[in-house]
């Protein structure tokens, strides 16, 4: 599965919706693909949640969110990449520019992640794609600076002056 196909996937999984790729719509879009499409999607899928991992977004969640818990993080991140390719990007380059694109305070997707698992133990082939990604986790500690609770809105002044 390339790039610009695992966007289209999580693209018609969002509908004409704004919000985070819902799971349950996944699920059916992902019951069309073969063994290997879903499970590099699966893999495609928990990569980015890896590329995700970095303090400075952390805090950007911390913000948005008026606080985030490790398990916060993994699942904001996964609500990200359920967003889409403009916001993932955003993401990594600029997370104070994220404001525009909340449209819930949750900022949560936890199921997003698993829909890749939950196909293929209906096909009778218990799986899971994370297990192809070896050499890193997204729960392993996040990469960059970690950040002051304290202070941490002064980094993200666009954020903080619309969630804080």
């Amino acid at each position: 599965m390339t790039d610009d196909q695992f966007w289209n996937v999580l693209t018609q999984a969002r509908g004409a919706s704004r919000a985070s790729a819902d799971p349950a719509r996944l699920k059916s879009i992902l019951n069309t693909l073969t063994d290997d499409e879903v499970s590099d999607f699966g893999l495609t899928f928990y990569t980015k949640l890896c590329d995700l991992n970095h303090w400075n977004l952390w805090g950007a969640g911390y913000v948005i969110a008026g606080g985030m818990s490790d398990d916060g993080f993994h699942y904001f991140r996964s609500w990200i990449v359920g967003k889409g390719k403009q916001v993932y990007d955003l993401a990594l380059t600029n997370p104070d520019d994220l404001g525009p694109f909340i449209d819930n305070p949750e900022v949560e997707n936890e199921l997003l992640e698993y829909v890749p698992i939950d196909v293929f133990e209906e096909r009778g082939k218990p799986q899971d794609p994370r297990d192809r990604l070896t050499d890193r986790g997204p729960d392993r500690a996040p990469s960059g600076e970690p950040f002051e609770e304290d202070t941490v809105a002064a980094s993200f002044p666009k954020l903080a002056a619309q969630f804080g």
